[in-house]
């Protein structure tokens, strides 16, 4: 027999009933609730089943069947009674049944502790596919989502935090998200004794000389705006010349604009396009521009204007991708003060930014975070395997949702994967590859508190095409997050594995926080 809880309403109150053992049922993570076959949901079982502790599987003798007279004789039940142990019984070795089971009597799909990704509940504990938490790094002080960046290496995932007023922290960890050093990437005016500027942008880029950093700065929010790009040796620190010098070339040095910037590599990291917005309303027109360089900075395409605003409206660069055919796609916001609702473009341009085709219009609520993500090869033909991810509310309810437009120049609408309980905002990161896109985000809420102790709390979800949104809160309880948690990264760090990166806030202090789970 085992207890079964049933979750009643929004709280915490669990009613739980006796049922006899199964097979264990498919889970998210430590904090998930998944749906039953009854239509309820209960919380994650944890621990494993009472009982000896794994003895491994032994090196004695073969296993004796235990034939008397031509009848199978079945052992004794085992310990475990979940997942792939559910109906074992004990084997023997030399003739003597197991005291404890191991893999002999369990299967070759049983695992003393579970790594597979296979659907299975292999260490039969309750859980199937389990996903499991790191805590990274401490950081040290609150990061917009362009104070940070991350990267696949072939031994992991690094992270690029801005957090630091003398350097950017190259983060390295290995494919289970665990920290396994630190690069510093020292700023201009730590080196050169300058006045000191504020980081405004962050992005890991992989180029044809390898991994480099791209990042920018401005004079606290004003002008000039300049970047830089400094390639990265195998550790993630800063590469040097004979004199032992920090290499590092220049992207953009902008004397009147002091916007956040973008950047993308080419697929074969030969080109790098950087966009920023020029001017402002003190000093009008506002303008999206952008330029094209060579991995070392060497401009190959002048500063161009790529869009300007023609009904008063505020254009920003919201997103970038470089794809395989060489065009580059480009998604721009454009605000207007006063107004609920903005105007998303994405346009094709080749190789010198000029326009190719008819650009897309969306026409969504503010704030709508648009993001690009390309699917890859398995997806299908270049212009075929982009999608654009928005951020919507729509009447009658105004509830967030986030919503998924693919086909995008051959008349793709979009498509709501979820939607938020009310008073929740979502802040997503999406990975693509594989041929799918896959979403991550921390749907979050604001408590005003007592005592006028105003925090965010939130949980955080994934979901894959066509599935459900999967809860990846790695408790039961709620996280705690700063009002700059407002980002989430993804990278694959194995087969038909992700990892969800994000910020939260402890009574300790400010934390990267890492979730890997399993996908389909």
């Amino acid at each position: 027999m085992q207890a079964k809880c049933i979750q009643v309403g929004m709280g915490l109150l669990l009613m739980c009933v006796m049922t006899a053992c199964g097979s264990s049922e498919s889970k998210g993570g430590p904090g998930a609730v998944q749906q039953e076959d009854g239509g309820g949901v209960v919380p994650d079982a944890g621990a494993p089943d009472a009982g000896a502790p794994d003895s491994g599987t032994p090196d004695a003798g073969p296993v004796d069947a235990g034939v008397d007279g031509g009848v199978v004789e079945a052992g004794p039940p085992c310990e475990k009674t979940h997942g792939v142990c559910v109906g074992a019984k004990r084997a023997k070795v030399d003739g003597v049944y197991e005291s404890v089971c191991t893999a002999l009597s369990y299967g070759e799909d049983y695992e003393g502790s579970e790594t597979r990704c296979d659907g299975l509940d292999n260490d039969c504990d309750g859980v199937t596919d389990p996903s499991s938490t790191s805590r990274v790094a401490a950081l040290g002080f609150s990061v917009h989502g362009g104070l940070v960046s991350s990267l696949r290496t072939e031994t992991g995932v690094w992270v690029a935090v801005l957090d630091s007023g003398s350097e950017a922290r190259i983060l390295r960890l290995d494919s289970n998200l665990v920290l396994q050093g630190t690069s510093g990437v020292p700023y201009p005016w730590t080196r050169t004794g300058e006045a000191a500027a504020m980081p405004r942008s962050a992005r890991l880029v992989r180029t044809e000389e390898g991994p480099a950093l791209y990042y920018a700065t401005t004079e606290d929010l004003s002008p000039p705006l300049r970047a830089y790009l400094v390639p990265l040796d195998g550790e993630g620190a800063p590469r040097t010349d004979a004199g032992g010098a920090l290499v590092e070339y220049p992207m953009l040095d902008r004397e009147f604009d002091s916007s956040s910037s973008l950047v993308a590599a080419s697929p074969t990291g030969e080109r790098v396009v950087v966009l920023w917005r020029a001017g402002s309303e003190q000093a009008p027109p506002m303008q999206v521009m952008g330029k094209v360089t060579d991995a070392r900075g060497q401009v190959l395409v002048a500063p161009k204007v790529l869009f300007e605003s023609t009904s008063g409206g505020t254009p920003y660069p919201a997103s970038v991708l470089w794809l395989r055919n060489g065009e580059v796609l480009v998604a721009m916001g454009e605000s207007r003060s006063g107004v609920t609702q903005e105007v998303v473009r994405v346009r094709r341009l080749d190789e010198a930014l000029e326009q190719v085709g008819e650009e897309r219009v969306f026409t969504v609520s503010e704030s709508p975070m648009p993001l690009l993500v390309d699917r890859g090869e398995a997806a299908g033909e270049p212009l075929v395997s982009p999608v654009l991810v928005l951020r919507v509310r729509e009447a009658p309810d105004f509830r967030a949702r986030i919503q998924v437009t693919s086909s995008l120049f051959e008349g793709g609408m979009p498509a709501t994967w979820t939607e938020e309980p009310e008073g929740f905002v979502p802040w997503y990161g999406a990975h693509g590859g594989d041929g799918v896109v896959q979403l991550s985000w921390l749907s979050k809420v604001y408590d005003p508190g007592e005592g006028g102790a105003a925090r965010f709390w939130g949980r955080l979800w994934a979901q894959e095409p066509g599935g459900a949104a999967v809860e990846r809160t790695p408790a039961l309880e709620p996280m705690r997050l700063p009002a700059e948690a407002q980002w989430v990264l993804m990278e694959k760090v194995a087969p038909r594995r992700m990892a969800a990166m994000y910020m939260v806030s402890t009574d300790e202090g400010l934390f990267l926080d890492a979730v890997r789970y399993c996908t389909q």
